[in-house]
């Protein structure tokens, strides 16, 4: 196992391979009238990929009607070629179903242990939210880019993208080489204030990410943040934050982000029905 090597995954890990019995199972369920989805289901498929010498394995995949999750173990050699293993290590993953949708992640853990053999290797176990509408397959495509284009910090001001808000909609903001951000609207209510937002593409998860409402200067923290459609590669979004004053200065604050490419050679689609 090499010890120097970390993989920060944001979604999920792709390898390749076929589902045991358990799909099958799961799949005979669901012709006999049974949502897989809403009765739930777990499947150990046991699928290895090797990428460079490194080998990862999809260990299980869970679905309830609450949330999905799936855990993947990985062994990485010692003398790996450098882009690879620079590539592992910026690896994150975007999974999404056949009908298009994409699932943003709960919560996560990535972990060392050790085997029965006494060797060890690292676990990733990533939560999701739960399948919608009886997907046929679910797709996790890896992927490296989608980075802050300013690489000091996160909250680099270099990177940032702002644009006033006021009742005329909507508002383009550009991100960058990875595209474009539109918001759409926004409701103000006593107890919170939302924002809707569209982006196209599969990279929408990812540009998502890192968006504030900005209130007399001061960004605001999110509260919640929900894939609320999806029509014609088109993704509508709620952004969730604290009440405001809508008479107040606002502004919607974004980052511009390095374009994303993803490793096409990786991708897996996991058979559910």
């Amino acid at each position: 196992m090499k010890k120097t090597t970390i993989v920060y995954l944001s979604t999920a890990l792709l390898i390749g391979g076929t589902l045991s019995s358990h799909a099958v199972h799961a799949a005979s369920q669901a012709e006999a009238g049974q949502s897989v989805v809403s009765s739930g289901f777990k499947l150990n498929p046991a699928i290895i990929k090797e990428y460079g010498g490194a080998v990862f394995e999809l260990e299980s995949l869970t679905a309830t009607p609450q949330f999905t999750e799936y855990v993947i173990s990985r062994n990485v050699p010692e003398n790996m070629d450098p882009k690879m293993d620079r590539n592992i290590m910026l690896m994150n993953y975007v999974v999404m179903d056949s009908n298009g949708w994409i699932y943003d992640r709960i919560q996560a853990e990535d972990k060392m242990r050790e085997k029965p053999d006494g060797t060890f290797d690292r676990y990733y176990k990533e939560k999701l939210g739960a399948l919608k509408s009886k997907p046929k397959e679910l797709i996790i495509k890896p992927y490296v880019g989608g980075n802050y284009d300013d690489k000091s910090t996160k909250l680099a001001q270099k990177a940032t993208v702002t644009a006033k808000l006021s009742d005329t909609y909507p508002v383009k903001l550009d991100q960058g080489k990875i595209g474009t951000m539109t918001v759409t609207g926004v409701k103000f209510e006593k107890n919170r204030t939302v924002l809707t937002l569209s982006i196209e593409g599969e990279t929408a998860s990812i540009q998502n990410v890192g968006t504030w409402l900005v209130e007399n200067g001061k960004a605001l923290d999110l509260t919640r943040k929900e894939l609320i459609g999806l029509k014609d590669g088109v993704y509508r979004y709620e952004l969730e934050f604290p009440a405001v004053d809508r008479n107040a200065a606002l502004q919607v604050m974004t980052k511009r982000m390095t374009p994303v490419t993803f490793l096409k050679e990786l991708e897996m689609r996991i058979k559910l029905q």
